[in-house]
């Protein structure tokens, strides 16, 4: 099939990480990065610009998009999935005018991130969200085709990796984490400057000031370098966004699918996913996280056990090809009639 994907499309990002997926299941994919209409909360001027335009001028981002529907009318995809969600309605009803594909959202960030609500408000043939709450709420209360479906990892990538001795110095230690910057989450890792820890990012918001600022050292990691990082520290600290109500995020999938130990941020969303204690280590208290990282730092074959049963499990049951299938599922492009319906399309033209 031929699949449109809108989204960031930087090392390791989410609507990467779905392309590659579609590529290695044999479809024709064309992905439109739309990078700089995302809107986050660290310091920047590619961001700030985006913000201050679009209040001053709303239509800005519908002007952004006709690269998007031009995109849709020219590659006539059988399906366009957006993974953000910034796409106004009406940039929703004009690919629709131009095409004959299912359109969907697969949206990879917390309600709190939706801002303006647009995916709300637009004409889909189906909405996919990583927060079975999000799912519950707007399936009851809008009405909508709201499908759960968490991240994943990508074995291309999140995978083990042998480490050379300089990687090893640079990656190598006690406890790491990678992501953004936000005071919920360093007053949680701040009882930890003290020990071997490494924050690794490219994005520590000027304003933010902690202790924690000496163990960021600026470094971007993605994809096997991800994997490096992750497999040379001794425990990954998955501490969730306060906006993630029930589910989890894609730190989760990616950890254990580089066969890393990590301790997360207990969601209700996790037993389902992976089995607390056995799988992948839980705490819900800022005493649990600080007891079970000492309790496991003096305890490497505890570790190493847990750690290969997550891995066993992320690369059953959680890749990126396993949750693309659902949603062919959910949107009827699964199954040899889609195909001999295309086929048949094909010879009559």
């Amino acid at each position: 099939m031929r699949i449109l994907i809108s989204g960031n499309v930087s090392a390791d990002s989410f609507a990467r990480n779905i392309s590659a997926g579609f590529e290695s299941m044999g479809h024709s994919v064309v992905t439109l990065d739309e990078a700089p209409i995302h809107h986050d909360n660290h310091d920047g001027f590619r961001p700030n610009l985006w913000r201050g335009l679009s209040r001053l001028y709303p239509g800005i981002e519908r002007w952004w998009h006709r690269r998007l529907i031009e995109q849709a009318s020219r590659f006539q995809p059988d399906l366009v999935l957006i993974t953000h969600g910034v796409l106004e309605p009406e940039v929703a009803r004009r690919i629709r005018t131009a095409t004959n594909c299912k359109l969907a959202a697969w949206y990879p960030d917390s309600q709190a991130c939706l801002g303006r609500q647009y995916l709300l408000a637009s004409d889909l043939d189906a909405w996919f969200f990583k927060d079975p709450y999000m799912v519950e709420t707007f399936r009851a209360k809008l009405g909508i085709n709201a499908h759960y479906l968490s991240e994943a990892c990508n074995p291309l990538w999140h995978r083990r990796v042998a480490l050379t001795q300089p990687e090893r110095a640079k990656y190598g230690c006690d406890l790491c984490t990678a992501g953004n910057m936000y005071y919920y989450r360093a007053r949680i890792l701040e009882m930890f400057k003290d020990y071997d820890l490494k924050i690794w990012g490219q994005n520590y918001p000027r304003w933010l000031i902690s202790p924690l600022r000496s163990r960021y050292p600026g470094v971007f990691v993605a994809e096997l370098e991800k994997a490096k990082a992750f497999n040379a520290a001794k425990i990954v600290l998955n501490t969730m966004h306060p906006g993630e109500i029930a589910g989890v995020n894609c730190r989760l999938f990616e950890a254990a699918g580089c066969g890393a130990f990590q301790i997360a941020d207990w969601k209700p969303a996790l037993p389902e996913l992976f089995e607390p204690e056995r799988e992948i280590v839980t705490f819900r208290t800022r005493q649990e996280l600080k007891e079970k990282v000492d309790y496991y730092l003096d305890r490497p074959e505890e570790r190493q056990a847990i750690a290969e049963r997550a891995y066993c499990r992320a690369h059953r049951e959680h890749t990126y090809e396993i949750r693309l299938n659902k949603i062919l599922k959910v949107l009827g492009l699964d199954g040899p009639s889609v195909y001999a319906g295309k086929l048949l399309a094909s010879q009559a033209t």
